[in-house]
């Protein structure tokens, strides 16, 4: 491992034992038996796995396109902070800080609509990569942030 880069290693460890607790501790009070509990488990990680390839199939191909329009920085940022704003909303929820979480009707909306919310990155690939010029490169092929 590149020395420098421990907390990396330390903060994804770290993001892994919540989640991991978060999970264990719901799957716990389902009351299974050890063979439900693989059961359980086995299929929860397929889902899982099958529903991030998903994701990757559909997202990819537009943000690859445009990530190489001006766009993008301006894109990124955004899908950014609006995933920040709703994971303070579930922290907050989730501590029981707030009763509900205002943003659950959005989040539910976008996870229950996959192919549209791909389809409309990829309308806006299209749009930025016909309109916007292109994202500054420093002569490698790589994009540099504005």
């Amino acid at each position: 491992m590149p020395s420098g880069r421990w907390w990396l290693v330390a903060r994804c460890s770290s993001r892994a034992l919540v989640h991991g607790l978060a999970f264990a501790s719901l799957i716990g009070g389902l009351g299974l038996d050890r063979g439900s509990l693989v059961t359980t488990l086995l299929g929860f990680n397929l889902g899982i796995e099958l529903t991030q390839l998903l994701v990757v199939v559909l997202m990819m191909p537009s943000l690859i396109v445009l990530s190489r329009t001006a766009v993008y920085p301006a894109f990124r940022i955004g899908v950014a902070l609006v995933g920040l704003v709703f994971s303070i909303s579930w922290m907050l929820e989730r501590a029981t800080l707030t009763s509900s979480d205002p943003f659950e009707g959005i989040q539910t909306w976008l996870v229950g609509h996959p192919v549209l919310v791909a389809a409309t990155v990829a309308a806006l690939a299209v749009v930025a990569r016909r309109t916007a010029p292109r994202a500054p490169s420093d002569g490698h092929g790589v994009l540099r942030a504005r």
